[in-house]
């Protein structure tokens, strides 16, 4: 439990940092995305001395290693797709898409992973995302573009890549398997683009791409944590503190106004549904 609620953290520091580098600093995001993917990979690299275990039998079971390329084609896929969805469509559209992820998450699981069909938890874990969705469905319109398919694709298979990874951590530690994930991603978006120069990126820049990885590297190590010891759908409700914890920092730093009352009780709802689910476990 403790490794989810540092996930929500560090999900709430990238979103920052992430936010003042896209938006504030307007690094491409082609340049972004090798950098990035390139940092989660070295920061990810020391910990593989101590955290970095691999079961040599996957090397050996062919439908894990088609898993593990499914996993890499849908995780290069979905990053892609959000970029250009951030790139082309309404920022308020793509946003309102993007919250249905841990709903789907949850029923992805609920179809996919037999040892996670306690109803009682799905049906606490349905109820946390709607109470999300709720606190945020408010700010945007609810007309959707013919363009938004491209976000609804990314995040489709944003939440069906969490049952991949479940699968997969049955023969990698989660630090192992993050790594072998975001090297291989960084090589094909290397690949992909061709950047020929990093030196035209600031250095403060590349500094804050880094602080992002870091918080890239305890978010998703700590959520692949999370699949492992509690399943994908309590780590999902876990990790809903996390957007909370963003609009809270907003709220006092950049004076975002926010709508308090609703929030709280939102927020109310799913700290209820946390802990109804780790109770139940």
């Amino acid at each position: 439990m403790l490794s989810a609620l540092l996930a929500s953290i560090g999900y709430a520091g990238g979103i920052i940092i992430d936010k003042m580098t896209l938006s504030v600093f307007r690094v491409s995001i082609k340049s972004y995305l090798v950098l990035l993917f390139t940092f989660l990979a070295g920061v990810t690299l020391v910990f593989l001395p101590f955290l970095g275990d691999v079961d040599s039998s996957f090397f050996t079971n062919f439908p894990y290693i088609l898993l593990f390329i499914l996993m890499l084609v849908v995780a290069v896929t979905y990053n892609i797709l959000s970029s250009q969805s951030l790139q082309k469509e309404n920022l308020h559209e793509y946003e309102l898409i993007m919250l249905l992820t841990p709903l789907a998450t949850i029923i992805f699981a609920s179809i996919f992973l037999p040892s996670e069909r306690d109803w009682g938890v799905i049906i606490a874990g349905i109820i946390a995302s709607l109470a999300f969705l709720a606190s945020r469905w408010r700010r945007h319109h609810f007309i959707v573009s013919k363009n938004a398919k491209r976000t609804l694709l990314a995040m489709t298979l944003i939440a069906f890549e969490s049952i991949l990874i479940k699968g997969l951590l049955d023969y990698f530690s989660p630090a192992a398997l993050y790594f072998a994930r975001t090297s291989l991603i960084a090589i094909t978006y290397y690949m992909i683009y061709k950047p020929k120069n990093f030196s035209v990126v600031p250095l403060k820049h590349k500094s804050l791409i880094f602080v992002s990885a870091l918080f890239g590297v305890l978010q998703m190590v700590l959520k692949y944590y999370g699949f492992s010891e509690l399943g994908v759908i309590e780590t999902t409700i876990l990790l809903l503190l996390g957007p909370f914890l963003v609009y809270g920092f907003s709220f006092f730093f950049f004076n975002e106004k926010q709508h308090a009352k609703n929030d709280v009780f939102c927020a109310v709802v799913v700290v209820m549904c946390i802990v109804y689910s780790t109770l139940a476990r």
